[in-house]
Parts: structure tokens; C-alpha cells; sequence
């Protein structure tokens, strides 16, 4: 084999590793996406805490209603630690897979005295309908069970401390209250204006102590995908290619390939073929050694 046809060879085999490597290596976000995502809900009204996860320190002095994270974390167990300077206060073990979405809710019980708690939430991210958002409200308050009054009617009866309930609704605004179970008292949360935007997960976390005065409402909004597909403002046709360039546009109609379109790894290996071919049929023109 002279140098020659050693080069050309060398060269192939180059270009055919360079095509087929990213068909063959996952990208960083495929790797994102196996990790899974989660949130630390603060909702210890009267304290500012450290989040630990899996002894690993992850912000300092957290006040009440903030929303840590996402925190990307490797599917399996994992560990969620609360301290107040170098007293531990709480923590949790939790299991997550790869995709998922979770918050992690520190919160007190109905007796005050007890040492607050993690509860933890799954978020469904799954879509949902256009104009619609999913509705989640959590009862994590110093209060026993508790009915939520969404603009004057009862939604939700008897919810105990860490139970939620979620529904689908048209995006908008809605006045919402909690009030004891079972009585006619005023409310011990709200009302209160809860906003909520089409394509999302709205998470709504009762929180406090209202013999301390203390009761709020934490709003945790996470996007989600929508299914379906709203009316279009207008549809762009035409042969001179003027569609395609409009195809990320709203309402615009994407051009689609005539036929289906072949994975990645087969085109990269297509591709790959082609450059030793190429290689080899240089080889056959070229004097034997």
C-alpha cells in the first residue's frame, strides 16, 4: 500500500468516525434529559433555612415562599437535608427516574409543636389542552382539614395536611380560600388572587401558622407542552420556498418532507459508508503493492 493510498484510506476513516460519533455519542441534552428535575419548597413561614442535597449544600438561608431549583439530579435515592445554621431541622428521602419532575415541600404540621415535615409532589408535566392549565392546590399549612373555595364555590373538601388535589382549567384568575372543614368561620387563607397562564402546571402551596398571622399562598408555575393546536392566524402556500422560510413562525403551516424522514443514525451511517467506498475505489485505481 503506497503512502498515498494510506493517506486517502486514513482520511476515510476519519470522516466516517467524524459522521457517525454524534449518531453514536449522546449529546449533553440527551443527558439532560435522563436526569431528572426537582424544586425545594420553602414553607416554613417563620425561618430561613439550608437546603442540603445529599449532604451537598445547596443555598443558604432560604425564607419562606421561595422556590429552589430545578436541581438536576441522577435517577435513583436521593436525600433532601434542612438546617438552620448547624441545627438540623429536617430531611427526606426521595426517589425520582429519569424525566421527572418533583417539589419537595418543607412544611409543618397542624400541631405547631411537631418539627416540620417534606412532603413530596410529583409534577405531571404532561400537556394539556390549549387555553387550559393544570390546577395543582396543596393543603401544607398549620391548620387541620380544610376545604378550598375557588371564587365562592367549594372545590376541594376535607383535604388533610400534605394531600392536594389537581384538575384542569381554563387559564385565568380565581379567588381562592382555604377555610376549616365543616364551619362557617372565616377563612384562614385568603381570598386570594391566584393567576394562572395556559400550557403550565400551577402549583398552589397553602403555608403558615394563622395563629401567628402568618398564612400564605407559595405559586410554583412550570411549563408544559399543550396538545392539539389553536386556530391559525393564516397559512402560507406558494412553490418559491417562501413557506419554508416562514415555517417557525406562529400559524405558519411547516413544508414536510414527501416521504418519512430517516433516522439520524441511519443517514450518519449512510453517510460513513459512502466516504470508505469513496476510500476503496481510489485503492482499486492505484497500483497493487
Amino acid at each position: 500500500m503506497t503512502r498515498s493510498t494510506r493517506t486517502r484510506l486514513a482520511t476515510g476513516l476519519v470522516v466516517a468516525a467524524a459522521v457517525l460519533a454524534p449518531a453514536l455519542v449522546p449529546t449533553t441534552a440527551q443527558a439532560a434529559e435522563a436526569s431528572a428535575a426537582a424544586y425545594v419548597v420553602q414553607g416554613v413561614a417563620d425561618q430561613a433555612l439550608d437546603v442540603y442535597v445529599d449532604s451537598r449544600l445547596v443555598r443558604r438561608a432560604v425564607p419562606a415562599k421561595t422556590v429552589v431549583g430545578p436541581l438536576a439530579l441522577a435517577p435513583g435515592e436521593h436525600v433532601v437535608t434542612l438546617r438552620r445554621g448547624s441545627t438540623p431541622v429536617t430531611d427526606a428521602s426521595f426517589s425520582v427516574g429519569a424525566g421527572d419532575s418533583t417539589d419537595l415541600v418543607v412544611h409543618r404540621f397542624p400541631d405547631a409543636t411537631r418539627a416540620p415535615s417534606v412532603t413530596v409532589f410529583d409534577n405531571d408535566l404532561s400537556a394539556v389542552p390549549p387555553g387550559k392549565t393544570r390546577l395543582r392546590i396543596a393543603h401544607t399549612a398549620v391548620v387541620g382539614p380544610a376545604d378550598v373555595v375557588v371564587d365562592g364555590n367549594v372545590l376541594l373538601r376535607n383535604l388533610a395536611n400534605g394531600e392536594s388535589a389537581t384538575n384542569v382549567v381554563p387559564a385565568g384568575t380565581y379567588s381562592v380560600s382555604v377555610v376549616p372543614t365543616a364551619t362557617t368561620g372565616p377563612a384562614v387563607l385568603g381570598p386570594a388572587p391566584i393567576k394562572v397562564s395556559a400550557g403550565s402546571l400551577t402549583n398552589v402551596y397553602a403555608i403558615g401558622d394563622p395563629a401567628r398571622g402568618s398564612m400564605e399562598a407559595v405559586v410554583h408555575v412550570i411549563r408544559t407542552a399543550t396538545d392539539g393546536a389553536g386556530v391559525p392566524s393564516r397559512v402560507d402556500t406558494g412553490d418559491g420556498g417562501q413557506a419554508a422560510a416562514l415555517a417557525g413562525s406562529v400559524g405558519a403551516v411547516p413544508v414536510r418532507p414527501a416521504g418519512p424522514a430517516l433516522p439520524a443514525a441511519v443517514v450518519a451511517l449512510a453517510a460513513g459508508l459512502a466516504a470508505l467506498v469513496a476510500v476503496r475505489g481510489v485503492r482499486r485505481r492505484l497500483p497493487r503493492w
